[in-house]
């Protein structure tokens, strides 16, 4: 039956990518107390796991999808980055050369240190990185090189499973150290660099006495059945909430809307 199975997967290849998005959204939703993979990393994983059953997706068809994939980025990211040109323009263009040089360098250096071919030494950068673009753009660099053609297709499989491995690191990795490691290794008390920023900003504590007039909750409307909760006058149903300070302005009977005394 498991033979059946992967030769079904096989013949329609377009089956295993809709497998590998079902157990990856499955994956992702998993949590153990705050911490959960995301759909990204658990279809991600996912496509690792299928990948192994050696199940061959059409060139076309990984074409469309990266292009598709480098539309949606586009369209949700562009109008932001435009956006942030206008303010604050060449800080961010400094910023984004220097990590850019920064991750090519750090990734080229590993893959050079382990002696990673192409295909690893580009997942790597992709995934430590979490840039999806270099998946294609180093696929098709690959293909252009001097290579026989099992050679080309084992690099070119390399990548997106290295990709995965160091994209789950690439996200929480980079998370933790910003949070954890950076403010040691900067010398930053994160507590009181907040409480003297919320002291600047007017968000500190209030005067003795002095009470804020928000609250999350102004009103709520509840639908009374005829049964013994709902039994009762208006004075019944309040005292019910003791010690819980609950009013009934007002009620709806009949769509007529009457003022209680």
């Amino acid at each position: 039956m498991i033979d059946r199975f992967l030769a079904i997967l096989r013949e329609h290849p377009e089956l295993s990518v809709f497998l590998t998005l079902a157990l990856g959204t499955a994956l992702g939703k998993l949590r153990y107390k705050t911490v959960s993979l995301g759909s990204v990393t658990g279809v991600l994983l996912a496509g690792v796991l299928v990948g192994q059953l050696g199940i061959r997706i059409p060139d076309v068809a990984k074409s469309i999808f990266f292009l598709l994939f480098l539309f949606a980025v586009g369209f949700n990211v562009g109008p932001q980055f435009f956006a942030g040109m206008k303010k604050d323009g060449l800080p961010q263009v400094i910023f984004a050369v220097i990590i850019c040089v920064l991750c090519l360098v750090t990734g080229w250096l590993t893959a050079l240190a382990f002696g990673f071919d192409a295909g690893l030494g580009a997942g790597l950068y992709a995934g430590a990185s979490t840039i999806s673009a270099v998946i294609g753009v180093s696929s098709d660099m690959i293909n252009h090189l001097p290579l026989d053609e099992a050679q080309k297709q084992a690099q070119t499989s390399a990548i997106p499973v290295a990709y995965a491995v160091t994209y789950l690191f690439g996200t929480a990795g980079s998370a933790w150290i910003l949070a954890s490691l950076a403010p040691k290794i900067l010398g930053i008390d994160f507590e009181k660099s907040c409480k003297e920023l919320e002291a600047q900003m007017g968000a500190g504590d209030n005067e003795p006495g002095v009470v804020s007039a928000y609250s999350p909750l102004s009103y709520r409307a509840y639908r009374l059945e005829n049964n013994e909760t709902a039994a009762g006058t208006v004075r019944e149903l309040e005292e019910k909430f003791a010690p819980h300070r609950v009013f009934v302005e007002r009620i709806r009977r009949d769509g007529n809307l009457l003022d209680v005394s």
